[in-house]
């Protein structure tokens, strides 16, 4: 993680607990983390990445019509922001759109794949991956 990235991250803020409740990270300033380059099989992006307690918040920026070509059993939650995009299942495909969340469980083999036109962008949260 560049040094950019980590004071980003130690300014986040937790939010007042609710009385029995632990404190979470509620803020990550994305604008002060610097955009680094992103690459899977099909997949040339750019991102941003925060780093909090065994967790990881990634801002995605991936080009139009992209394909992911490797599949994924990794779970995910996200946010579209921007453009359109298909998440393949072995059984089942679901378009995405802005505005529209999604939740992957772990092990659910999936993969992405962009439409043409403008480019997708997804505010993505999952667990940091095993070194």
């Amino acid at each position: 993680m560049t040094t950019e990235a980590t004071e980003a991250n130690d300014t986040a803020q937790a939010a007042p607990a609710a009385e029995g409740v632990t404190p979470t990270l509620v803020g990550i300033d994305f604008d002060a983390i610097p955009w680094e380059k992103w690459h899977k099989p099909g997949a040339d992006g750019r991102v941003k990445i925060a780093y909090t307690q065994g967790m990881r918040a990634r801002l995605m920026e991936l080009p139009a019509g992209f394909d992911e070509q490797e599949w994924c059993t990794r779970g995910h939650q996200g946010y579209v922001l921007q453009g359109e995009f298909t998440i393949h299942f072995d059984d089942r495909s679901v378009p995405c759109r802005p505005g529209m969340g999604f939740l992957i469980p772990g092990e659910e083999r999936h993969r992405s794949q962009g439409a043409e036109g403008e480019p997708t962008v997804v505010f993505v949260i999952d667990q940091v991956p095993a070194s």
